[in-house]
């Protein structure tokens, strides 16, 4: 059984059709690429997904059971905007960012601890976020992606702005399964997809990207 099943979503915007009968399932613990040009249906289909916006028909379920407003607690995403509270500082942010999806505060803090380690980030525990370079605030919204362990991630364009160094190191800390799952859309529409093969999870399987 898939873990995120996608079953025939429309989504209409007045006289444009954004998606079109869309159907898909993304399996535990591969990667599953969305590869398409601009105004394809990507973004509508991920926003969809993380509830932001409704289908017009069809059906999005998560681990067997139609999605609820309750499941965004099981999601990681990382939206290609970037949003940050400039004036927060980074670590109440972090833990912010970890209670909003339902961790303790012991949990979350815990969490940001070893997460800002990660990035050698630690010495900017205290400072605001406005102080951070873009890279360091885009890290810093990476982690609040990830805090949670969710089981289901979900990038989009995750490495946009982020020099090769950090990119690289971005990609480290990205679940690696032993093979990916790229889908190819033109003007709304699912074309072609590939099959999963083996896999081997990490810290937060299973993992479902956006790029």
């Amino acid at each position: 059984m898939a873990y995120l099943d996608i079953n025939n979503v429309v989504k209409r915007y007045e006289e444009h059709t954004a998606l079109n009968g869309v159907s898909m399932q993304v399996e535990q613990g591969i990667i599953y690429g969305l590869l398409g040009p601009n105004g394809a249906g990507k973004s509508t289909l991920i926003r969809i997904i993380n509830r932001i916006l409704a289908a017009d028909e069809g059906t999005v379920t998560l681990n067997g059971k139609q999605m609820t407003d309750d499941d965004i607690a099981h999601i990681g995403y990382l939206p290609e905007e970037r949003g940050l509270y400039k004036k927060m500082k980074v670590g109440d942010h972090i833990v912010y960012l970890g209670r909003l999806k339902g961790m303790t505060k012991a949990d979350a803090v815990a969490s940001m601890h070893w997460w800002l380690d990660r990035f050698d980030l630690k010495e900017w525990e205290n400072k605001r976020v406005e102080n951070l370079s873009k890279g360091m605030q885009q890290k810093v919204q990476f982690i609040g992606t990830v805090i949670h362990r969710p089981p289901l991630l979900i990038f989009d364009e995750p490495f946009s702005g982020f020099d090769p160094v950090n990119a690289e190191q971005l990609k480290v800390e990205i679940p690696a399964p032993s093979c990916s799952r790229p889908t190819t859309w033109h003007r709304s529409r699912k074309c072609a997809s590939r099959s999963p093969c083996s896999t081997m999870p990490r810290w937060c399987s299973p993992a479902a990207s956006t790029r």
